[in-house]
């Protein structure tokens, strides 16, 4: 792990010593590890832990929260208050403690606490110490990560995927076991060379034990047995009371043991509740045990505990209602049986595991590669260099919604940034330190700076930034770091990412799962770039984005390539070098994930030898369309996979390339378990993203279709498709070039691919990030289209020309500020139409 600076962990549960002693040892395992790791303690208030937490040296914080009764009682109609109270604490104590990670050990603070946490997307564990789970666990187990076991077949109760079995966490001086039965004996007052049989019913104490040992005590004396006696903080003046008369030679009477290593050694034979830990602990010792399951526990789990080790000859049980008449007789035979003893001690040994603290710290550091994935947990305030970009809002509105204040810069206002300020986004658009607000510059350690590639480097806000040392992002790490802890589907492609993207999360949406998107373009389904949920097990689907190699901070479980046809030159330098790393990309997929390729691509593409499993899509390819046609203004096909075929499936938004992206989208929900009625509906209520092929006007004068193709490959699919939709018409195309060295590199394909259309317009070059280069502008393409219906004019003169012309279906294509003059030019269209 690469962290800087101390990792910070909530433990949470409690209520009785079987999740205290273990959330205590993990505490200490943790902090022996990470000596500098902050560790706080959540338990509910009026509860054991709140005295032996804070004895163990950890600091703990009470929530008023208790269990339901089985009995109408007041507690219980206060119930539903305490939850509510408790959720709102956890929540705040999430908020002021910003852990990296969270443990749960049951018990009723482990609910809230972890609900909270898990909302939060914080990773989280729980450890389940009994055979039978807990209501509280087995409830959170579908927000937690990791699930720790102690006992086999567990998968009853929780997805097996999240469980590893690790034993129970012991204390430490329980596994050290160093101490001799002359050096336990001694402490306790005790003879040594005579037998002694210790007695604990758990820190509260139990009555069954109590009674059947007190009645017993003349005959263990008898028979020379000594009794190291733990009665428990809720009967040990009644048991001095009654004892007060008797003669206690041999008999050692305790409230509560603390030094248990020293009460193991001292024992030959050991009277036990079945706790999970008591069994734990006896495991490790290796001493023969007689288990008196308590029947007052949930789902009787203390005998379902019991009965795993009976099973094994492993230990002796007697049932709570027989333990007064036969618990002292079987422990006397027992004693006189050497041959048992030795079987039994042996026996419960092989089921021991020392090492279960140390495994489940395993398992935190495993969750901590993904806390490190979460460095913002810390941060509260959140700046944005470029907030407008279709990228860059996308990870502001995300960090708006996880409570964080986002400020951002940006170089003109648009329809976007208006929306993120409606959504209490602060923006401003002048370079100007001092609208950088105060509490940002004084707080750099709470404070990330969002940076997009589009922000020259004379700057001033960037400069002032960097020379303060702020902790500046790009906004492929932002997201690679949100990816991390996360299952991902990421979709790359030098053309059709934002769509295939979009589809995906669409379908998984449509069909109930839980997803979390960031899509390169404003969806129509949602009106937004970022799709949200609050549940920890969401999916996340990403367009991963080429430029500057962003992509290669991913490692998705699921990877489409949907296209790698040269782009981005200025930044590769060649096709070759770029091809290379979408290869590396395709490399970075985990080895159990898997790989949507477009089927050409698999003669361009270099794959690693390890790798995932690779599927193509495409036409005559494993996963195809077949039968595409336009029926009704739409587009239907049928989609063949390997295991089937869906007939007859209808796309509203137009398009070859739209059904070939559908198709891969198709794949990827299939792959996920998404039924084929599920997949029907979602592809027919699919309304695709915003300025791609997206319909502006449509009546019996006229045509207006916006597309942000700016690429010649995409330019060519848009107008073959708009040309299968409407045959018969004259096509206008409207094309605004983005960047200067995009222009100077594809002139030639651009031209070639505007040739299809009837009539071309060409805007100026829109620069982006770029400073103009000498020679090149939109007459280098003008001057290659094939026919003479071609000019180069200002957006003024469009508006006029617009106005003088009546075109039949009017294009406006490109990825600069062409969607400005959208509006302006539908009202033209739409006053011719009114006049006809």
């Amino acid at each position: 792990m690469t962290k800087t600076g101390a990792y910070r962990i909530i433990i949470s549960g409690g209520g009785t010593g079987g999740h205290i002693f273990p959330a205590v040892a993990i505490g200490t395992a943790f902090r022996e590890r990470f000596p500098d790791a902050d560790i706080l303690f959540v338990g509910a208030e009026g509860k054991m832990e709140m005295q032996r937490v804070p004895e163990a040296g950890f600091k703990i914080i009470g929530l008023w929260i208790s269990g339901l009764q089985r009995s109408l009682s007041l507690s219980n109609l206060m119930f539903p208050f305490k939850v509510i109270s408790s959720v709102w604490k956890s929540r705040k104590i999430i908020n002021d403690f910003k852990p990296d990670v969270v443990v749960g050990v049951g018990g009723y603070a482990s609910g809230p606490l972890l609900y909270a946490a898990t909302s939060k997307g914080i990773p989280s564990l729980i450890q389940e110490q009994n055979s039978y789970a807990g209501l509280t666990n087995k409830w959170l187990a579908k927000r937690v990560q990791k699930i720790c076991v102690a006992y086999e077949g567990m998968e009853k109760f929780f997805p097996k995927e999240k469980l590893t079995i690790t034993g129970n966490p012991i204390r430490k001086d329980i596994t050290a076991g160093n101490i001799t039965k002359a050096t336990a004996a001694s402490f306790y007052g005790l003879d040594a060379t005579k037998p002694v049989v210790l007695v604990f019913g758990g820190s509260l104490g139990a009555k069954t034990l109590n009674e059947s040992v007190l009645a017993g005590l003349a005959e263990f004396q008898k028979a020379g047995v000594q009794v190291l006696w733990q009665c428990g903080r809720f009967y040990f003046e009644q048991m001095k009371q009654q004892t007060a008369s008797m003669d206690m030679t041999g008999i050692v009477l305790l409230e509560f043991i603390k030094e248990m290593d020293k009460a193991y050694a001292a024992a030959d034979v050991v009277i036990s509740r079945a706790g999970a830990l008591s069994i734990s602990e006896l495991c490790v010792v290796g001493k023969p045990v007689i288990f008196v399951p308590s029947p007052n526990v949930a789902e009787d789990h203390q005998t379902s505990n019991a009965m795993a080790l009976v099973r094994k000859d492993a230990a002796i049980a007697i049932r709570d209602i027989d333990a007064r008449q036969q618990l002292v007789q079987e422990v006397l035979l027992l004693l006189k049986d050497s041959e048992k003893q030795l079987m039994l001690s042996a026996n419960i040994k092989a089921m021991a595991r020392p090492a279960a603290t140390e495994d489940i710290v395993d398992q935190l550091a495993e969750l901590l590669g993904a806390a490190e994935s979460r460095p913002f947990l810390r941060i509260d305030n959140v700046y944005f260099l470029g907030i407008g970009g279709i990228g860059m809002s996308a990870l502001a509105r995300w960090f708006n919604n996880q409570g964080k204040k986002v400020v951002g810069y940006d170089l003109t206002s648009t329809a976007l940034t208006d929306d993120l300020k409606k959504e209490g986004i602060d923006i401003h658009f002048t370079d100007d330190v001092s609208l950088i607000p105060d509490n940002f510059k004084a707080n750099k350690a709470k404070t990330l700076v969002v940076l997009t590639p589009a922000i020259p480097a004379e700057h001033t806000e960037w400069a002032y930034l960097k020379g303060e040392g702020f902790d500046i992002k790009k906004r492929s790490e932002v997201l690679g770091l949100i990816s991390k802890s996360k299952f991902t589907i990421a979709v790359a492609g030098t053309h059709g990412k934002t769509t295939t993207s979009s589809m995906i999360a669409h379908l998984l949406k449509s069909a109930g799962k839980p997803v979390e998107a960031f899509i390169g373009g404003i969806t129509a389904n949602y009106n937004s770039n970022l799709l949200l949920s609050d549940d920890p097990e969401s999916l996340l689907v990403a367009e991963a984005d080429e430029f500057d190699r962003s992509f290669l901070r991913l490692h998705p479980n699921i990877a489409v390539i949907t296209s790698v046809d040269p782009d981005h030159l200025d930044i590769y330098g060649s096709a070759e070098e770029m091809i290379k790393t979408y290869s590396a990309f395709a490399g970075q997929v985990i080895p159990s994930g898997s790989i949507f390729l477009q089927g050409k691509l698999q003669q361009t593409l270099i794959l690693p030898a390890r790798r995932a499993s690779v599927n193509h899509y495409g036409d005559s390819f494993d996963y195809r369309p077949e039968n595409v046609k336009v029926v009704d203004g739409q587009f239907a096909f049928d989609m063949v996979y390997p295991e089937g075929k869906m007939t007859d499936l209808r796309l509203q938004v137009p398009g070859f390339h739209n059904v070939e992206n559908m198709t891969a989208a198709i794949g990827v929900a299939l792959q996920l378990g998404i039924d084929e009625k599920a997949i029907r509906q979602g592809v027919a209520s699919y309304i695709g993203v915003k300025r791609r092929f997206e319909s502006i006007l449509k009546d019996d004068h006229h045509v207006f279709i916006d597309d942000y193709a700016h690429h010649p490959e995409e330019i060519r699919q848009f107008l073959r498709s708009v040309r299968e939709l409407y045959p018969s018409k004259e096509l206008t195309a409207i094309f605004q070039p983005h960047l200067y060295t995009r222009t100077r590199d594809f002139a030639d394909g651009f031209a070639e691919s505007l040739s299809m259309a009837d009539e071309v317009i060409l805007l100026p070059i829109y620069p982006a990030r770029e400073k103009p280069i000498p020679g090149v502008d939109a007459e280098m393409i003008a001057s290659k289209i094939s026919h003479s219906r071609k000019q180069v004019i200002s957006k003024d003169e469009l508006l006029a020309w617009t106005k003088s012309h009546d075109p039949e279906v009017l294009l406006t294509i490109g990825a600069g500020d062409i969607d400005k003059m959208v509006k302006p030019l539908a009202e033209i269209l739409k006053t011719k139409s009114y006049a006809a």
